[in-house]
């Protein structure tokens, strides 16, 4: 009788998980159900495997009224955050399914070290061919413009994927990523901008050939620069490094 009893009010629960899920994903419900949906999901159960996957659809849309849509996600995102470290591999996997990227990144801020939100965001990353997807374009951008905070001395390869996308934000995002490490090895993967005078990739070129002259990084061959110039200026000095004309 007991195991009946718990069955039935099992029964209940999930069904009320499944309509506050389904309230949660629905922008256009009635404000005051979908509150008590989320107040619901984030504060009223005890269990990460139900609430998290209901709550995490809430970042996918935005109201036309700015502050109830920012009130809405910051419950769902209090009701993540209290799982602490269990709610990591939910939002883990969710950053690589969804093109809105920056609730699930706040929460990571809140519960991850470093490392936990670098090993997110990469994962996120699509080195596919997206050229044909403008909201997978956007979010490796989001997502490089995100790393630029971090030394990720060991994705240094994998950032140097990013440097030929036809996205001229995605290049320079990627290189951004780069010139902020603090290590010589990014050298090799940023000189051959200082040759590359095509008007797409000026700016990175801008950018490459400054941190050369902060790095004080000789450059291999001087000669392959017409009259010594890399930018108007910049130019290679007698020593092979760079300078301000």
């Amino acid at each position: 009788m007991f195991g009946s009893v718990k069955e039935y009010f099992d029964g209940r629960k999930s069904k009320r998980v499944e309509r506050a899920g389904r309230l949660v994903t629905n922008a256009k419900a009635i404000k005051d159900d979908r509150w008590a949906a989320l107040e619901f999901l984030a504060l009223g159960l005890d269990n990460a495997d139900e609430a998290i996957p209901a709550l995490l659809p809430r970042f996918e849309y935005s109201l036309e009224h700015g502050i109830n849509d920012t009130r809405e996600k910051e419950l769902a995102m209090k009701g993540i955050v209290r799982y602490g470290e269990k709610a990591i591999p939910f939002i883990k996997d969710w950053l690589q399914k969804t093109t809105r990227i920056a609730w699930p990144i706040k929460i990571l801020y809140e519960l991850g070290q470093d490392q936990v939100v670098v090993d997110c965001l990469k994962a996120a990353l699509n080195y596919g061919e997206v050229a044909f997807s403008q909201n997978d374009v956007d979010k490796n951008y989001d997502i490089l413009c995100y790393l630029r905070d971090y030394q990720i001395h060991d994705l240094i390869p994998q950032i140097a994927h990013f440097l030929v996308d036809q996205d001229e934000r995605v290049r320079y995002a990627a290189a951004e990523v780069l010139i902020a490490q603090k290590t010589d090895d990014v050298k090799d993967q940023l000189a051959p901008f200082l040759l590359d005078d095509t008007s797409e990739n000026r700016r990175l070129r801008g950018a490459v050939a400054q941190l050369f002259i902060e790095r004080q990084w000789k450059v291999t061959n001087p000669a392959q620069f017409q009259g010594g110039q890399v930018t108007e200026q910049i130019s290679v000095g007698a020593d092979g490094r760079l300078v301000h004309n």
